[in-house]
């Protein structure tokens, strides 16, 4: 245990290391966060402001505080890309731990699996692990794989705990991981019950802070709209066939559909031929990768359904996510099951050649540090074919050694050894990555421009798909026209967004344009055009109808109003 918990300490370090120095970014969760907290005062009937505050994660409740003490936005974003890179580290590491029980490869393999991106292949919703804004998805993804990592690990009070608070972190993926997770323990239950009792108990403790959480958002956070509306189901079907690309229809041959497809052929054999070879606690992780991957092999054909004829609940819970469970964990895997035969030679050569394949594949961050140092390359190795032979070379080898004995010699710990410096040289480049703060965050604190929009009153309107305005001004906007994806979190907001992309954007909510189509967000050109053609009389309109006062636009876009500020990214108009 002495280990694990090192593995736990150091991976920490580095991940908050490199999420909040290396690549930070605002966080979406912080937007929210501010209405949660008071600081940005919205109608009650926007629906942007109904999504604000029906969304329930247990970290707005924990951010809005920060807020409201005076922590700035940049400083939160800043901790929470820590706290991704913190989260994130600590899940793979455990994952690889959890079988091979090797502090080394487990710290350095989870920076590998970073640097060079071989987690992120996800089918319909993207796998991003860090330096993106995409808050809920990138923990919620981590915090589940950490959960389960920890009961494979032996871990059973800490991985039960933050299992049962997984759906308070973020409610569709923590319930379809603790979905899994029951199944994979009935599966076994007479050998598993008397390990996991203690992962119940805590699994309950965890549970008791998720229904807190969600005492506390129904009864002060929440706040339902004045007039019940709610989309149709004809509605609903219509936005996610049109809008809606990460509830589309999932092509078997995609990614992440093969990934799950292999993890699933990889995890029973090791669970049925050489499951001996593994750590007790880790045939749970086996356990939970194949229920994973048949749950999302279901998932892909009932994705084929007409959305009219899928209950709301399961679309709102977006069936696609589960695919990326083992999207993210396959290298891992793969790495941790070759770590578990240090003795075996061939073994050892495969892992070697796997990292080698992976620090030279074609999406490696070796070739952008090399790029900022004035070296140009292409690689022309394919990792995931890298992947896919050392993954048949794993089973052949291992069939090999099992029946007719191990190969050990001299050679192996040279072996291993260049492994290890392989690793440390991925720790070490990626530790090189560095993103100064001003580079990426511009807010009302530190940019005029945003401080003159900050300035002003009344409902801010905003041009086709700009993003987090509200989060670097903290000024109501009348729609965030990057993010209509969070609809179906908010649905009660449906029917006043369909009226705002009807009476303000010029845009048929249930018959977009084509530049609209499967993008969640309002398609700048065609939101152009429209808004070009406008009248002065048309604006005092939407002034009166909607109390929109000002609107922000792309520094290209010439509105027939007066200009009230200007940057190089932005044009403030005012509405008389």
């Amino acid at each position: 245990m002495t280990r694990a918990r090192w593995v736990l300490i150091v991976s920490g370090i580095i991940g908050f290391r490199i999420g909040m120095i290396g690549f930070p970014d605002w966080q979406v969760a912080v937007e929210t966060s501010q209405v949660v907290a008071g600081l940005v005062q919205y109608p009650d009937g926007n629906p942007f402001f109904i999504y604000h505050t029906k969304l329930w994660t247990i970290l707005h409740q924990l951010c809005a505080p920060l807020l409201w003490a005076g922590v700035s936005e940049i400083r939160l974003s800043l901790l929470i890309s820590g706290l991704l890179g913190t989260v994130t580290f600590q899940a793979l590491s455990m994952f690889i731990y959890a079988f091979s029980r090797d502090a080394l490869l487990a710290i350095g393999a989870a920076v590998l699996i970073f640097v060079t991106r071989s987690a992120e292949y996800g089918a319909i919703y993207g796998v991003f692990l860090l330096g993106n804004e995409n808050t809920y998805g990138i923990l919620g993804l981590s915090f589940c794989v950490l959960a389960v990592s920890l009961i494979g690990a032996g871990w059973y009070r800490s991985g039960g705990f933050l299992l049962g608070l997984a759906p308070a972190v973020h409610p569709s993926l923590g319930a379809w991981t603790c979905a899994i997770a029951v199944f994979a323990f009935a599966w076994d239950f007479s050998r598993s019950r008397i390990d996991l009792r203690p992962a119940l108990i805590w699994f309950s403790i965890g549970a008791v802070v998720t229904a807190a959480s969600l005492i506390v958002q129904l009864a002060f956070i929440y706040h339902a709209p004045p007039a019940a509306g709610e989309f149709s189901t004809r509605e609903i079907a219509a936005f996610i066939t049109f809008w809606d690309g990460h509830r589309r229809p999932v092509g078997f041959n995609s990614t992440g559909v093969i990934l799950n497809v292999a993890a699933l052929a990889l995890a029973s054999i090791w669970l049925i031929a050489f499951r001996s070879d593994l750590p007790r606690p880790s045939l749970f992780l086996l356990r939970v990768t194949i229920v994973s991957a048949l749950t999302s092999v279901a998932l892909v054909f009932i994705s084929w359904v007409p959305p009219e004829k899928l209950p709301v609940l399961l679309l709102v819970l977006m069936p696609g996510r589960v695919l990326n469970y083992n999207a993210m964990t396959f290298v891992a895997l793969v790495l941790a099951l070759l770590g578990c035969y240090r003795q075996s030679f061939w073994n050892q050569i495969l892992l070697l050649g796997l990292i080698c394949g992976l620090v030279l594949g074609n999406h490696s961050m070796l070739w952008d540090w090399l790029q900022r140092h004035g070296v140009f390359y292409q690689s022309p190795v394919r990792p995931l074919l890298v992947v896919a032979a050392m993954t048949i070379g794993l089973v052949a080898c291992t069939g090999w050694t099992k029946w007719h004995g191990w190969s050990t010699t001299r050679s192996t710990s040279v072996v291993r050894m260049a492994s290890v410096t392989l690793l440390v040289g991925a720790v070490l480049l990626t530790l090189a990555f560095s993103t100064p703060a001003p580079q990426i965050f511009h807010d009302r604190t530190n940019d005029v421009f945003f401080g003159e929009v900050a300035a002003g009153q009344g409902l801010l309107l905003t041009a086709g798909d700009l993003h987090l305005i509200q989060l670097r001004t903290r000024r109501p906007v009348l729609l965030d026209g990057g993010g209509l994806d969070g609809l179906l979190y908010s649905l009660e907001g449906g029917p006043g967004m369909a009226r705002i992309l009807r009476e303000v954007y010029g845009i048929d909510l249930l018959n977009p344009p084509e530049e609209a189509r499967g993008a969640g967000r309002i398609p700048p050109e065609a939101n152009r055009q429209v808004w070009e053609a406008y009248p002065p009389g048309k604006w005092q309109d939407i002034k009166r109808a909607f109390g929109v006062t000002q609107v922000l636009t792309y520094p290209d876009w010439t509105l027939h109003l007066p200009v009230a500020a200007h940057s190089r990214r932005f044009v403030l108009y005012q509405i008389p």
